[in-house]
């Protein structure tokens, strides 16, 4: 996978994230159906610098393009550093806290190259972002077709978290990220 110098996607997906209530509706929406929040945040920015939502086949092809690393990589990842969080009987606490942050760390940057390779996936990518309804349904639109495609049958507190990342994408917060 690539790694741009630049990435406005990962910018805007971390000022998003940043937004409160965003994180911890992003995770809700990991555990409970399974959601890639890159893909997830990668559909929102995709409807915030695009001309039009996506089809079924685009969303489909940007999971699959990346379904191995996250699969293989990124979820393994994030498995160990839950298990680490309670600690191990008869270990030490403090040394198995400070490899979990390594852990962690390392995450993270494998998140960074699913989100550069996602980038890379949009070689005509406006420079500015649109921050209008429009851009906003478009947003809203490609992420249900990937909510869709991942079979996710969303309850009302799962709605509400959703609109809480949308609203996140849309706010004053990742309109800096730009």
């Amino acid at each position: 996978m690539s790694n741009p110098t630049k990435n406005p996607f990962w910018d805007f997906s971390v000022s998003a994230y940043r937004v409160d209530g965003v994180a911890d509706a992003c995770l809700r929406l990991q555990d409970r159906h399974g959601v890639d929040v890159n893909l997830f945040f990668y559909f929102c920015w995709l409807g915030r610098i695009g001309d039009s939502a996506l089809e079924l086949a685009e969303v489909t092809a940007a999971q699959e393009a990346t379904a191995d690393w996250r699969d293989q990589v990124v979820r393994p990842l994030r498995e160990v550093r839950r298990h680490m969080k309670s600690g191990y009987p008869g270990m030490d606490a403090a040394a198995v806290e400070s490899l979990r942050t390594e852990v962690k760390r390392i995450e993270l940057q494998c998140e960074r190259q699913q989100q550069d390779f996602l980038y890379t996936l949009t070689p005509n990518a406006k420079e500015t972002a649109e921050l209008s309804v429009m851009a906003a349904a478009r947003a809203d639109r490609n992420v249900r077709q990937y909510l869709r495609s991942i079979g996710a049958m969303l309850e009302p507190a799962d709605e509400s978290d959703c609109e809480a990342i949308l609203a996140g994408c849309f706010g004053a917060g990742p309109a800096a990220a730009e």
